[in-house]
């Protein structure tokens, strides 16, 4: 989340223009803006947006249709959690408010990292700090610190550094995943994600049921003693809920198919959670967690199937799978997310925690999740929107 926080100030300047009643500047910015961003060529994930072009959007929507005091409250709190503490390695930098920040995925061979380009001025180039490399065009932050083989690769990556003029608009954001172009549609009521062309060899993944989620996973920079997650390269997953139990243990209702490279990954990956979790109690085909018992079935030679309930979910040796083209399906109810039958006073306890309240509040506005085609529609119910919404879910999950 202190990515999230680094982007923050940013929305500061529109508390500012707002407490001034100065807000013809946003209005006045055109719907399509172009601005140039960098291009690796080792890069899986490019996502950019221009925050001021994001903000004018939420201007437009949150003071002349929703009018959401709550949304004002999130900007501010946002706005002062950066204020808490001076950054000394930005401390000559000045963010181009004009310009475009991008997130990045980059493919080391051997293990990815994430990093985040803020443009701007006034940085020396190079580190500038463990976290920080500056360029004559901005800085790139890295949410986690890299390793010495990694800070090499990145400055090599670097020497093959490109730039392009890109066409932005506020409320339709393409990004590319691994060579593929999506596009983020953001609307009034709702979110819509327009997929790629349909893959030519189609994909096996569960049938959609509960909260489906299906998708592929570029898991990195994990803590060491989880690191063997990032070996799973897709995953599809129906989650029905949670309860606790008569000793106050949680329980899991859910369904897992995992997708691996190669056979051997899938042995490695049993094997490192074996070692990773040593009081489960483990067998070929289960493991016991706790007075729960949660099936593990191998799946051809490249998946892997966990479900609590092997009595409902594998019939007759059997599960419930389909083949589908698309890269990416999501449907069903979001509330399961954060349902937890028999909770008591766990249920209180859960609500201090930011990120359970924040999915669970935005989860109960939604109205609908659904795949059709080659779009992903998350609609929310009609008194609420879309942008504001998300501004108070993001608001939420950076809360100290």
């Amino acid at each position: 989340m202190k990515l999230l926080k680094e982007l923050a100030w940013s929305l500061t300047v529109l508390l500012i223009l707002y407490a001034s009643y100065a807000l013809s500047a946003f209005l006045d910015l055109p719907e399509t803006k172009e601005a140039k961003i960098p291009v690796f060529k080792d890069q899986a994930l490019c996502f950019s947006v221009l925050p001021l072009q994001v903000v004018q959007s939420w201007v437009l929507e949150q003071q002349l249709e929703s009018q959401d005091p709550a949304v004002q409250e999130t900007l501010k709190r946002m706005a002062l959690q950066f204020k808490d503490k001076r950054n000394i390695a930005l401390q000559d930098f000045h963010f181009d408010l004009q310009g475009a920040v991008a997130y990045y995925l980059i493919s080391d061979p051997q293990k990815q990292f994430s990093c985040l380009y803020l443009p701007g001025s006034g940085q020396q180039s190079g580190w500038l700090s463990a976290q920080y490399y500056g360029i004559p065009s901005g800085v790139f932050f890295f949410p986690e610190k890299l390793s010495p083989r990694q800070k090499n690769y990145f400055e090599q990556s670097l020497e093959k550094l490109s730039f392009k003029n890109k066409t932005f608009q506020a409320r339709k954001h393409n990004f590319e995943l691994k060579g593929l172009t999506y596009t983020l549609h953001w609307e009034e009521h709702a979110f819509a994600l327009d997929l790629p062309a349909q893959a030519k060899k189609p994909i096996r993944m569960l049938q959609a049921q509960g909260f489906h989620l299906s998708c592929p996973l570029a898991l990195s920079n994990l803590p060491a003693s989880f690191q063997f997650f990032e070996q799973i390269k897709a995953g599809s997953f129906n989650y029905y809920g949670a309860k606790l139990n008569s000793k106050q243990e949680l329980t899991l209702e859910f369904e897992a198919l995992l997708s691996f490279d190669k056979s051997s990954a899938r042995n490695q990956f049993l094997s490192a959670a074996n070692k990773a979790f040593p009081d489960w109690q483990w067998a070929p085909n289960f493991v016991r967690v706790n007075d729960a018992v949660y099936a593990i079935k191998k799946e051809g030679s490249k998946q892997l199937f966990i479900c609590s309930s092997p009595k409902k979910h594998i019939q007759d040796g059997q599960i419930q799978s389909q083949y589908n083209k698309l890269p990416i399906v999501c449907a069903g109810d979001p509330t399961l997310l954060t349902k937890l039958d028999n909770a008591g006073w766990a249920a209180a306890i859960l609500e201090l925690f930011p990120l359970y309240r924040g999915i669970s509040d935005f989860s109960a506005r939604t109205s609908k999740v659904s795949t059709t085609k080659q779009t992903i529609r998350w609609e929310l119910k009609e008194e609420y929107f879309a942008a504001g919404e998300f501004l108070k879910l993001l608001g939420t999950l950076t809360e100290k």
